[in-house]
């Protein structure tokens, strides 16, 4: 039920961050010139975040001390400035770079209220990649909005792929997911078929719930019949496996403290607390990891913020499970210890996923949290959990929001030593020639046909190399069978040949 305690204010340290509003934005223009680029969008979102605070929110806008945006893929060197728009000229402009959790922004936005850095801090993040889609299609041109250079980059401390992903076939997100749901389907030992139903399930799980939330990107709401039918992009995924980054959408949070929020008259009824942020950049790529199927690092966060909690997370009553393919779902799943929960039902999504819901590029979790704020405000009692990962599963981080005050205050929660004592690791020995054993695999598709087999194996050494094939028999044999755990020789980048299973 909502909180009718409009005295909430006078019972918390002043210094208590405090999300006030949160805004959306979406089109989807035919013609590109009907639309706005990505900063007018993210514009529009931080406006209707104003609005959400109240009468007070708009005058919260003039006195921003840092807005933080995520990349994205748009012109602009200075998104943050130009989001503002000479409003608060004085702020810090800062950028997360890509492989920056997005959880990130929201935990550096709530400690420097909490420390009294700052007392206004927007967050906002947002795409136009439909809008760039309907230029490049109908030939039409638009410009984009370019600025400057942001005051601060926030940048991660090595990249997400390693050379040897890179050159053998890996670069590509749906292929390096596509090879950790390969070692998923073997463990839960499913043939080839069984496992593609059980994606197409999932996957109109999501769907089902796009179809009712209104600011959904697709709401067509597919049955698992017809997503299972779709087009092969990297076996075993079809197109609707994938996250849908041709989307314009874009959100927007304006945070402050419990005494700015009742400064400017921000009623206690629109707060929602930041408890706790958690996260580990522990950066370990695909090819080195000893379980492409596993994380660690999922568990140390989910331990942290199960703790932070007081409850564990299959109690929390709002999920959002980062989803830019199955693999990461169902790897969450297991690591945050929600299986039997979601065995018998429990939703893990309030979006409908980076599917169908919408997958701008580096900011998902802000579509995630602001659906979340108007439930947070309805139910004060209720917590919800937001999960971000950046790269290939490389770094996972997740955040806790209630209306209901944090009762140990706000927690900046740092799980990269425990992530880092619990992952094994191989280490890379791709010039191997000989025998050499089927970790994960998958199949790409090029122009609708079978293009190339990919293959992370384990070497006699201990080691770790990648190893790929065009030949056509290969190709119809990654596509038939579970190869996983079946001998190959490999000469380098070349595999040679695949035993048959079993």
């Amino acid at each position: 039920m909502a909180r009718t305690d409009g005295r909430i204010g006078e019972r918390l340290d002043g210094r208590t961050p405090v999300l006030v509003g949160a805004g959306l934005a979406t089109q989807r223009p035919d013609d590109p010139r009907d639309g706005l680029d990505a900063v007018g969008l993210m514009r529009a979102a931080l406006d209707a975040a104003a609005a959400d605070a109240g009468p007070g929110g708009a005058g919260l806008l003039d006195r921003v001390d840092e807005i933080v945006v995520p990349e994205g893929i748009w012109a602009t060197r200075d998104p943050g400035r130009d989001v503002l728009d000479g409003r608060s000229p004085g702020a810090r402009s800062t950028m997360a770079a890509i492989g920056v959790l997005q959880q990130r922004c929201f935990s550096r936005a709530a400690t420097q209220l909490a420390r009294g850095d700052a007392e206004v801090v927007v967050v906002v993040g947002g795409e136009a990649k439909w809008r760039a889609l309907r230029s490049q299609i109908t030939g039409i041109e638009v410009s984009e909005t370019n600025g400057g250079t942001a005051a601060e980059v926030l940048r991660p401390h090595q990249d997400v792929l390693p050379p040897v992903e890179i050159e053998r076939g890996l670069a590509a997100p749906t292929h390096q997911y596509a090879v950790m749901e390969s070692a998923l389907r073997h463990a839960a030992g499913r043939s080839v078929a069984a496992h593609e139903a059980h994606l197409a399930e999932l996957i109109a799980g999501f769907a089902a719930v796009a179809a009712t939330n209104p600011d959904a990107w697709n709401r067509s709401g597919p049955p698992a019949a017809e997503i299972a039918t779709a087009a092969l992009v990297a076996a075993p995924y079809r197109k609707p496996a994938c996250s849908q980054w041709n989307v314009d959408q874009a959100a927007a949070f304006v945070l402050t403290t419990v005494e700015r929020a009742r400064a400017v008259g921000v009623p206690s009824e629109r707060w929602v607390f930041p408890w706790a942020g958690a996260e580990s950049n522990l950066m370990v790529p695909l090819v080195e990891r000893a379980d492409v199927a596993a994380s660690p690092a999922m568990a140390a966060v989910g331990r942290a913020l199960a703790d932070a909690a007081g409850r564990p997370l299959a109690e929390v009553e709002l999920l959002e499970l980062y989803s830019c393919f199955p693999a990461a779902v169902q790897i969450q799943v297991a690591e945050l210890g929600l299986t039997d929960a979601v065995t018998a039902g429990r939703p893990i999504t309030v979006t409908g996923g980076m599917h169908y819901g919408g997958g701008p590029l580096n900011s998902f979790t802000f579509q995630a949290l602001a659906r979340m704020v108007p439930m947070l405000r309805a139910e004060p009692a209720s917590l919800a959990f937001v999960s971000s990962v950046s790269g290939m599963l490389t770094k996972f981080g997740a955040g806790l929001w209630s209306a209901t005050p944090p009762p140990a205050g706000w927690q900046d929660l740092d799980v990269t030593a425990a992530a880092e004592s619990a992952t094994a690791t191989r280490a890379l020995d791709v010039d191997h020639v000989g025998s050499a054993s089927v970790v994960g695999h998958t199949v790409g598709f090029l122009g609708g046909a079978a293009h190339e087999l990919v293959a992370v194996l384990d070497t006699p050494s201990g080691g770790r190399t990648i190893a790929r094939s065009s030949d056509p028999d290969l190709l119809e044999r990654g596509l038939a069978d579970d190869l996983v755990g079946s001998s190959a020789g490999v000469a380098g980048e070349r595999l040679l040949s695949v035993s048959r299973p079993g």
